[in-house]
């Protein structure tokens, strides 16, 4: 395995640190305080061709992998734009990206493509308020009339509905069989908006920069054509996109704790209320800090392993992608927590930016799978110990 950078690779970080630096907190306080979308971030990495660079070349896209992906967010998050970078990362390359190049017809590859690499946004319509992180206890419908599904159902918790221009929906195409659990599930394409879908946005305690909704479905007609994949048997091409999704948001986390650590250094660095000496050079300021750094650190060379894996289209990338997105998880809020600390009754204060990067990332802690489901899955899969739940 080679643990250097390309020089493709390293244009390609320096570039998403220029970006990043561009936007600076005032921006991101102000997404943060008006609950909106960073059109403006979006509209520059759709001109640099970030947004796009994971589509295959033939539709306009820069062929790269999710290695390369993972390493552009990163990179964004460590120069500023922080877990911000999920909203527009996912949105499009992952859900709409991922789904559709590996796993779409040939005619839909040519209708949805082209326009990701324009930033068409996408929702993933997965989670239901009864299933939770049971995907195979959905209740959500789709019902086969003619040459239309309709679909009829609730979802939970789902992002991107404000400006999405599609929806990728997980539905059942066939009754729930108790001895064949997965069989029966689909992924079906609906255009946005649609008057039989209502989306019910939620207040939350951090990631502002993309809506957060409570979805209602109530009649939705989507062509049978826009199943994606093999209908009935859609748990490969769910795990194709959950998979980046993961390693996306887990590479955003690293780099939000390493830009957590970093204004926390300036911070210390500049703080002297002890005669001359900074308090940065505290040992009990010093450790957490470095602590963390290992953290991230650690977590970063998993997370870049679970995108390679990906690439390589090894089933070994399960496994590195739920270890990874454990460590990131843990490692960046023990980060932004440390910041804060270090920074006293300044880092609890909007105005530095710190206390928003933790707010931000105490979500990876839950979403997009719990740090408890994954210690499930490690235990079972990679341990060998029976199953707990």
């Amino acid at each position: 395995m080679e643990f250097s950078y390309t020089e493709e690779q390293k244009l390609l970080r320096d570039l998403t640190a220029k970006i990043g630096n561009d936007f600076d907190d005032e921006y991101w306080q102000a997404i943060d305080e008006e609950h909106r979308h960073p059109q403006e971030l979006s509209d520059k990495l759709v001109a640099q061709g970030i947004l796009g660079m994971a589509i295959p070349e033939e539709y306009g896209g820069g062929g790269t992998g999710l290695l390369d992906l993972a390493i552009a967010t990163e990179s964004l998050a460590k120069n500023g734009v922080g877990m911000g970078a999920i909203g527009l990362l996912v949105g499009g390359p992952v859900f709409g990206g991922y789904l559709i190049s590996r796993h779409g017809s040939k005619e839909q590859k040519e209708k949805y493509l082209p326009g990701l690499v324009n930033g068409d946004m996408w929702a993933g319509a997965f989670t239901e308020p009864d299933a939770g992180s049971n995907v195979t206890n959905i209740k959500t419908r789709a019902e086969l009339k003619g040459d239309h599904y309709i679909v009829t159902g609730q979802k939970m918790f789902i992002s991107h509905m404000d400006g999405a221009k599609y929806i990728a929906l997980y539905a059942r195409t066939s009754p729930f069989d108790p001895a064949h659990k997965t069989q029966g599930l689909s992924i079906l394409v609906g255009g946005l908006p649609d008057p039989h879908v209502e989306a019910r946005p939620f207040k939350k305690l951090g990631a502002r920069f993309v809506d957060t909704c409570a979805v209602f479905i109530d009649g939705m007609k989507i062509p049978r054509e826009n199943v994606v994949g093999e209908e009935g048997n859609v748990l490969k091409a769910m795990f194709d996109v959950l998979n980046p999704e993961r390693i996306i948001v887990a590479a955003a986390a690293v780099g939000t704790g390493l830009l957590a650590i970093r204004k926390a250094v300036e911070f210390a660095n500049e703080r002297k209320i002890w005669g001359e000496r900074p308090v940065s050079s505290y040992q009990g300021l010093q450790f957490p800090l470095a602590e963390a750094k290992v953290l991230l650190e650690t977590a970063k060379l998993k997370v870049y392993e679970a995108a390679w894996l990906y690439d390589q289209g090894s089933p070994k990338c399960a496994m590195a992608t739920t270890i990874g997105k454990y460590a990131a998880s843990h490692a960046s809020i023990f980060a932004a927590d440390r910041a804060i600390q270090t920074m006293g009754g300044s880092g609890y204060m909007c105005e530095y930016g710190v206390e928003r990067l933790w707010r931000d990332l105490r979500l990876n802690a839950i979403a997009p799978v719990t740090n408890e489901m994954a210690l499930n899955t490690i235990a079972q899969y990679d341990l060998g110990m029976p199953r707990s739940y």
